[in-house]
């Protein structure tokens, strides 16, 4: 055994490591979790923005058809499954404005907003529904209905 030397209780061999471990750990971790939010965030975005874009086209080129109105729903659904987002999140609204109310007329304007429920990464449902642990995202396209049913 050692004999005891005073200098030996300040000896900060090894506590570097320690050091930028433990602080290392704490500023990653929550950077690491900042930027999957951001990454989820994003991708809403783009396929919000790429979903009302084509249902919007779609819409204005027959706005009154089922058949369109089906396909606009399905191009939504793919638009966001093609992102990773499950159909249960992605909520869609479409509007008409002429006027003289009929939608199928030149002039008329089709509105789609896709609003896409971005759930918050690793964040179980620990709340039972009473706070939601998503981040909604908005995403809006117009286009006119044109003399020929074909939109610009």
């Amino acid at each position: 055994m050692h004999p005891w030397r005073p200098w030996m209780l300040s000896d900060d061999r090894g506590s570097a490591s320690l050091e930028f471990l433990t602080l290392g750990t704490l500023l990653i971790v929550p950077l690491a979790y900042l930027m999957l939010t951001l990454s989820a965030l994003q991708g809403a975005s783009v396929a919000g923005e790429s979903a009302a874009r084509s249902a919007a086209r779609l819409l204005a080129d027959d706005p009154e058809s089922s058949e369109t109105q089906a396909l606009a729903e399905t191009t939504i659904e793919l638009a966001a499954a093609d992102h990773g987002f499950e159909p249960h999140a992605v909520a869609q609204e479409v509007r008409c404005s002429s006027p003289d109310g009929n939608c199928a007329t030149p002039g008329a304007v089709v509105t789609v907003t896709v609003t896409i429920a971005v759930p918050l990464p690793f964040a179980p449902n620990l709340t039972g529904g009473a706070a939601p642990l998503s981040i909604p995202t908005s995403a809006t396209s117009s286009f006119t209905v044109t003399r020929f049913g074909l939109s610009t």
